[in-house]
């Protein structure tokens, strides 16, 4: 999923739990090719088991506002 986003073929992905060895290859792939990622609050993503948010950069801010809104707990 975090590679379709790096190609464009989507405008963004969310999960919301993901432990680090899930994405970690994927957040690379994301970020060299100019998208965007954070955890679903908008915080930077550490290394433990977290939620994600990655985008093409262009919607992020939207797509955090939505994913935002439907935050489990």
């Amino acid at each position: 999923d975090l590679c379709l986003v790096a190609a464009g073929a989507l405008d963004g992905f969310f999960e919301y739990e993901l432990a680090p060895w899930d994405f970690a290859a994927g957040r690379l792939i994301v970020t060299e090719a100019g998208g965007r990622l954070s955890d679903c609050r908008g915080e930077s993503l550490p290394l433990e088991r977290t939620s994600i948010l990655a985008t093409n950069g262009r919607v992020h801010e939207a797509a955090l506002a939505v994913v935002q809104r439907h935050l489990p707990g």
